[in-house]
């Protein structure tokens, strides 16, 4: 009898071990939320109604200069979550063709590579730009729900007797639960999945995306009932900046985002009432409360398990939106309002917590930051071309990345390019031809006099040189503006011309299959590689 119980000691005591060797991986919960700038309490917004991302700041450190490569959903999310900058995907709007067929096939997304090394991997929501989440221990999750929860904004599609592919209005405040929304039904499934992965005895790496804030801005009315419209501060720079240049002015805006809905009769550089403006940014306040209140959910089922002990949680916007800055509703810019995000990483090991960073970081650093912060003991894939931010972690006042990189296309398949350098001070872009190899244009924008950049100073003689060193280290690129002993040996191809696929790509590949037709036309071959202009032109200027 003694020897049995001893020999069921000693089982239980081998169990524990080996569970607790599993368990030195730790858990990874990855946040990402949709149109998401940094205009949150936490960031020194005190309007703003978020105290469960205030939360997360508190137990973390929360980076005041974090920036993505390319301001588009698709883009965005195609660098970040694979590890690589946007002319390697090649992914412009929607993915790529050969992103989706080629380069998925041959580089692991941040899910992927966990569940290669043996987590419970699940994507909830809108992680990719579409249907490309593999392979997952669990299938994507992805709500059936309508974007409106009132059935007569649901159904407004279907009710049209004319041709007009206009949606539905770009609010909704009505008195539902928070479940009749995509997002809320996207937590309920991520908490069940959460309950599945923890019992399964693996690590996890669950992804959830949300789709609020970004437009319809739909939310439960309780989250619009948390702020007194006539409080809410219109943007402090309504007009493009002064001395955009006239070739630039189409160039740096952004396009389409609010006249897709109806009863929006916006155009660019056409200021809405103060009134509009007030609701506009009344409903997207109210998507960022709403959001909140899902992230704290999460956040409260991890206290729940215990897990919290052994969880790296991550969360950022995909890129910013500009909410009438610069006259514009929407995103895809090279400006600080749409490549700007909030990032807050929370860390068992953390040194510090409530504390925040200067330090300059990009989307693109997600990946190898995980990995370096996971305990997996692998090393960090060499193509991957972020760098792994647990230094500034352990360090936050840490001397880091001399600049960041941002860039934008604009054109017919993208034929021409803004490029885009941003240092402690300095935002300057420089825009070029890619198919002419011209230069056309550049911005400066002095974050020292003001960071709404309302004016831009390239041409004011007190700049030049400042101007100079910045178009030379904007052209020696990412690798020369690494932090101080860190290398990068990264050698990764150009992708090749954005052809797009997906049910967003009817338009693009209309414009691809005429440019085809043009140049068989023209008896000349057609520009696979578009390669970046502004690398092959080093002294055009």
């Amino acid at each position: 009898m003694k020897l049995t119980k001893i020999f069921c000691l000693l089982v239980l005591s081998i169990s524990s071990s080996v569970l607790a060797q599993k368990q030195e991986k730790k858990n990874i919960l990855f946040i990402i939320v949709d149109d998401l700038r940094p205009e949150l309490n936490c960031y020194g917004n005190d309007y703003m109604v978020t105290p469960n991302i205030d939360k997360l700041a508190e137990g973390g450190v929360l980076f005041e200069n974090a920036y993505v490569n390319q301001a588009v959903c698709s883009a965005s999310r195609a660098s970040f979550l694979t590890g690589v900058r946007p002319d390697v995907t090649g992914v412009d709007y929607p993915y790529s063709k050969y992103f989706v067929e080629e380069f998925l096939s041959t580089h692991k997304t941040i899910s992927s590579y966990f569940y290669s090394k043996g987590y419970y991997t699940r994507n909830i929501g809108k992680v990719h730009h579409g249907k490309y989440d593999r392979p997952l221990t669990e299938k994507r999750f992805s709500s059936k729900l309508n974007k409106y929860a009132d059935p007569e904004n649901a159904s407004f599609k279907k009710n049209q007797k004319t041709k007009s592919k206009l949606k539905g209005p770009a609010v909704e405040a009505i008195d539902v639960e928070d479940e009749s929304y995509q997002d809320g039904e996207a937590v309920v499934e991520a908490m069940a999945t959460l309950d599945r992965a923890t019992t399964s005895g693996k690590p996890f790496c669950i992804s959830v995306g949300f789709y609020k804030p970004h437009l319809p801005f739909n939310a439960p009315k309780k989250y619009w009932d948390l702020y007194k419209r006539e409080a809410i501060p219109l943007a402090p720079n309504r007009s493009l900046p002064e001395n955009t240049q006239e070739e630039l002015k189409e160039l740096t805006t952004t396009h389409y985002s609010l006249s897709k809905y109806v009863g929006e009769k916006y155009q660019e550089g056409v200021m809405y009432s103060d009134a509009r403006s007030k609701e506009l940014r009344h409903g997207y306040f109210a998507c960022v409360s709403f959001i909140d209140a899902q992230i704290g959910k999460l956040y409260k089922k991890l206290e729940e398990m215990d897990v919290l002990n052994n969880t790296t949680i991550v969360l950022i916007g995909d890129h910013g939106w500009h909410l009438g800055d610069q006259g514009m509703w929407g995103k895809t810019t090279n400006f600080e309002n749409a490549t700007r995000i909030p990032m807050i990483i929370m860390d068992p090991d953390l040194k510090k917590t409530g504390v925040k960073t200067k330090a300059l970081v990009e989307a693109v650093d997600i990946y190898p930051t995980l990995i370096d912060l996971s305990g997996v003991e692998e090393e960090i894939p060499t193509y991957l071309e972020g760098t792994s931010m647990k230094p500034v972690l352990d360090n936050p006042k840490k001397q880091w990345k001399k600049a960041v990189f941002s860039q934008f296309p604009r054109g017919t398949l993208a034929s021409i390019e803004g490029y885009s350098i941003r240092t402690d001070q300095f935002r300057y872009t420089e825009w070029w031809d890619n198919e002419n190899k011209k230069f056309i244009g550049a911005e400066l924008y002095d974050h020292k006099i003001g960071d709404i950049e309302d004016r831009n100073v390239v041409a004011d003689d007190k700049y030049k040189k400042n101007v100079e060193e910045l178009s030379i280290a904007l052209k020696k690129g990412w690798k020369a503006a690494l932090p101080k002993g860190v290398v990068n040996t990264s050698d990764n191809p150009l992708a090749p011309r954005s052809v797009p696929v997906g049910s967003e790509s009817k338009g693009r590949l209309k414009q691809w299959e005429k440019y085809i037709k043009k140049k068989e036309a023209k008896g000349e071959e057609p520009i696979y590689y578009l390669k970046p202009a502004i690398y092959e032109n080093q002294k055009a200027q």
